[in-house]
């Protein structure tokens, strides 16, 4: 068997000497920050005890470990799991249904516990990198310079660009494989079990996408079947290490996991084609038709497929009412160069007090409109903003003064999928035990999350993850 010498060298610290590692946890409190905003926190005590717990039992078997390392649950239905510079750890809620094991879980933490301790983020970063960014023609909205309505127009283009998340290598991938693996060993877990994720995971997606993965050698992240050939090659090497897990069974394990929200979380609103239920706050908002979407925490947003016109709604973050907030910025927008001021006036939008201003931007190629309507709802005042071309102008306008308050049967109609465990009764099937307990998911995916191929007999009392639905309420 190898031993863990040369793990315990490069995660020692010593190869970290050349460089203060304060750039990095400066950019990991930058990057937490905004994941937080951007992303959002999920809150499930159970599930973030266990990963807590498993990603504590794995830093302690690193050396001379210069970073503290936080561990976080997203509010993403995507299923995947990054690390920030610094040591922040973060597993989206959307993975969670795929992992069947302990084992598993710390296979996949352990990789990206590998990415901060060799520093992978600051390396990259070093190379310049910059993520795509949406932009409207001309970059027109770069043209309201000295005020503040760039950075309101800029908010949903800096949330689609997911530019706190690096990119890693291959090398770096590769490396964060092979050093996870034995990470994951040394404190004392099967260290194959990324491999068993990696492969569902695969499977998902292919399911999901109708398409398998293709081996190209354009794309910087490794081919997955390589990446699983290569950690079940390496794994027969590393022996696990005083295997002690958090939970005693795998019973015990899958019971962390009842209650998890499954997919879209009303409690940032829901899209059902072009319209916009926010149940919680209680107000609808329609975006143009077949524009492509975003919903983050801290911003919705619309942009159409040319990237020709935008729209986004946000909460103000201070004190002051709708016409204070407008009289403001038609002030600052007036002494702009570049602009032509079109309109700015109180006005009121579906019984709501508000204030609207228009104008327009040109550079030597383009011509833009530029429309921000500040609005007192309840106790908060909204900030409807878009930007497009001068055909799109009329459509901009009819989304942002559609919001209102939604509708008694919109706010019914709002559902939460959420995981539940049932057990299997003898002689039974995915097919069967899903009508049974009324699973909303397709038995082919059920089976994925579940491991098991095919329609096979389920074993007695087994346990099964299903989704079921419920009305969502606040």
């Amino acid at each position: 068997m190898k031993n863990y010498w040369l793990l315990g060298f490069l995660l020692s610290g010593h190869f970290l000497a050349a460089q203060d590692v304060s750039v990095d946890k400066k950019l990991g409190a930058e990057g937490a920050a905004q994941v937080e905003l951007e992303m959002g926190l999920y809150r499930h005590d159970s599930l973030q005890r266990l990963v807590t717990s498993v990603g504590n039992k794995l830093v302690s078997r690193l050396t001379k470990n210069p970073f503290e390392f936080k561990f976080f649950l997203v509010d993403s239905p995507e299923p995947n799991a990054f690390a920030l510079p610094g040591g922040y750890i973060y597993v989206t809620r959307g993975i969670l249904p795929l992992i069947q094991t302990e084992d598993e879980l710390a296979g996949i933490m352990a990789h990206e516990i590998i990415h901060v301790a060799q520093r992978h983020s600051v390396k990259q970063m070093k190379k310049g990198i910059v993520p795509s960014l949406l932009k409207v023609p001309g970059n027109l909205i770069n043209k309201v310079t000295g005020t503040h309505l760039g950075n309101i127009l800029n908010a949903p283009i800096e949330l689609s660009s997911k530019a706190f998340i690096s990119k890693y290598s291959r090398g770096h991938e590769s490396e964060a494989d092979r050093f996870g693996v034995q990470l994951a060993a040394s404190a004392g877990y099967q260290p194959a079990a990324l491999a068993d994720a990696l492969n569902r995971l695969a499977r998902e997606i292919e399911v999901l996408t109708g398409e398998a993965e293709r081996r190209s050698y354009l794309s910087d992240h490794p081919y997955t079947p390589s990446r699983e050939s290569a950690i079940r090659s390496s794994a027969p090497h590393y022996k696990p290490v005083n295997p002690s897990p958090i939970t005693k069974s795998n019973q015990q394990f899958l019971k962390h996991f009842a209650g998890l929200c499954f997919g879209l979380n009303p409690q940032q609103g829901i899209f059902s084609d072009s319209l916009f239920v926010q149940p919680d706050l209680g107000f609808s908002w329609i975006i143009p038709s077949g524009w492509a979407t975003l919903n983050k925490p801290t911003t919705v947003a619309a942009y159409s497929e040319k990237g020709d016109g935008l729209v986004a709604l946000q909460l103000t973050d201070g004190k002051k009412k709708a016409h204070e907030l407008g009289a403001e910025a038609k002030e600052k927008a007036s002494q702009a160069k570049g602009n032509t001021l079109l309109a700015a006036r109180d006005t009121v939008i579906n019984s709501f007090p508000a204030y609207l201003l228009r104008m327009k931007a040109a550079d030597e190629k383009n011509v833009a409109i530029m429309e921000i309507i500040w609005l007192d709802y309840q106790s908060e005042v909204f900030q409807l903003a878009g930007v497009s071309t001068v055909p799109l102008a009329s459509t901009l306008h009819q989304s942002l003064v559609s919001f209102r308050n939604c509708t008694a049967t919109e706010k019914s109609s709002v559902q939460i999928y959420e995981l539940h465990l049932a057990q299997s009764h003898p002689g039974e099937t995915i097919k069967s035990l899903s009508e049974r307990t009324g699973n909303r998911l397709k038995p082919e995916l059920t089976s994925i999350i579940n491991n098991i191929r095919g329609d096979s007999a389920l074993s007695e009392n087994q346990l099964i993850k299903v989704i079921k639905a419920r009305p969502y309420k606040q």
